[in-house]
């Protein structure tokens, strides 16, 4: 009778996970992409290790249970070549391969970095023009500035698809974070200083971004 009960208990957690916003997973631009592939690919690396040691671990767990008389019983072995070259090699290996993708990743994905195309299959041409919008985190919302367009918005950023776009961002007071998960990462806002963030959208929509970054009592207004 109750073991349905129980069983049923188990899938909560999931249900709760059913309302997250997995937008970070379902990025509308390239570099944004670019990241959750990133994401996915470092979690991959890592399961190759983790899936292994868990069922390795409930495995031993089993097979050496007290219940199990037929389990051999061996209490001079201490040592195993070719289990210690899989124990320190695999870990290896990964290692060196996950530093490998940070390496080139932190470089291609250099905030700084202008851009050299509009999606994997879509290239940019060398003298294109970027669009430049101004942002300012001010108490406790967002000022957007288009320079060339002779225009200004507050906490409402409006940008063409395919169309490459470079954010000059400070602050009026206090260090802030500005962070569109759907565009791409997360970069502070300064004040006295200026930093840039190269991005594109490629699809048509409402996106939200906040400020990712505990600035005061009203930054979570900030979207």
């Amino acid at each position: 009778m109750f073991k349905p009960l129980k069983r049923s208990l188990l899938l909560v957690p999931l249900l709760l996970l059913a309302g997250c916003n997995t937008i970070v997973m379902n990025p509308k631009g390239d570099i944004a992409s670019q990241q959750a592939d990133l994401i996915v690919l470092s979690t991959v690396l890592m399961l190759i290790i983790i899936v292994p040691v868990i069922f390795l671990t409930c495995f031993f767990a089993w097979k050496y249970r007290q219940a199990n008389t037929q389990a051999e019983y061996d209490p001079e072995w201490d040592h195993s070549t070719k289990l210690e070259l899989v124990i320190w090699g695999a870990p290896l290996l990964i290692i060196i391969v996950l530093g490998l993708v940070t390496w080139v990743s932190t470089h291609k994905l250099d905030p700084y970095r202008p851009l050299d195309r509009i999606n994997a299959s879509t290239p940019l041409p060398v003298d294109h023009e970027p669009l430049v919008v101004q942002v300012v985190s001010l108490d406790w919302k967002w000022l957007f500035i288009y320079p060339e367009q002779g225009i200004a918005t507050v906490n409402e950023l409006v940008t063409p698809v395919n169309v490459p776009v470079r954010f000059k961002i400070t602050s009026s007071t206090v260090m802030n974070s500005f962070y569109i998960p759907a565009l791409a990462g997360q970069i502070y806002s300064m004040a006295g200083m200026e930093t840039t963030l190269n991005a594109v959208i490629n699809e048509k929509g409402s996106w939200e971004g906040f400020s990712a970054n505990y600035s005061g009592a009203g930054f979570s207004h900030m979207r």
